[in-house]
């Protein structure tokens, strides 16, 4: 686990981040805070027109169910807290699907998702990643560099378009790979 990060302040658009935002990984002690945070943000991605179910998508945002995620291999949670309030947060699951990433109304704008997302890259690296995205959030993640790979859909309730981030290479590798593949002047 790695220890509470203080963000930079003015590093963000909008409000200032006052000196005691930190930036860490979650732990079970935080089920119930990512709880009460995601349940009533994740309401728009419920489709009341599909007349589907979206029972098992609303019973994996309880208490229990983020606690089981914050102990299983497979997710990585990071937080921020404001004054020891958490207002945002990002899950991972596997290293490269966003499963979620949430920050609180009265939070917004200031540039705390960027901040979970910047976080997410630099621990899980330079690879493809997804995300199943609300369609209110389809600008958020294009600024992060996703784009959409299907039109959006319903499953089980849940309304979400499909995003992908390629792989990104460093241009100094690129430039060297290219310089590699690609005959310079006078070769053949």
């Amino acid at each position: 686990m790695l220890p509470p990060t203080p963000l930079l302040q003015g590093a963000c658009k909008g409000k200032d981040l006052e000196q005691d935002i930190t930036l860490r990984d979650a732990d079970v002690a935080d089920a119930e805070a990512l709880s009460a945070l995601v349940t009533p943000l994740a309401r728009h991605l419920l489709d009341a027109d599909s007349g589907a179910s979206a029972h098992a998508f609303l019973a994996s945002l309880t208490p229990a169910s983020f606690a089981d995620r914050l102990v299983d291999k497979e997710f990585a949670h990071y937080v921020i807290e404001d004054a020891g309030a958490l207002v945002g947060m990002i899950a991972m699951r596997g290293d490269s699907h966003i499963h979620h990433l949430f920050v609180s109304r009265s939070s917004r704008q200031r540039g705390i998702a960027r901040r979970l997302w910047e976080h997410a890259l630099r621990v899980h690296g330079r690879r493809e990643y997804t995300v199943n995205s609300s369609e209110i959030a389809v600008p958020v993640y294009e600024r992060f560099g996703f784009a959409s790979k299907a039109a959006p859909q319903t499953v089980k309730g849940v309304r979400f378009v499909l995003m992908e981030r390629p792989r990104l290479v460093a241009r100094v590798v690129q430039k060297q790979y290219l310089n590699d593949v690609l005959p310079g002047p006078g070769k053949s």
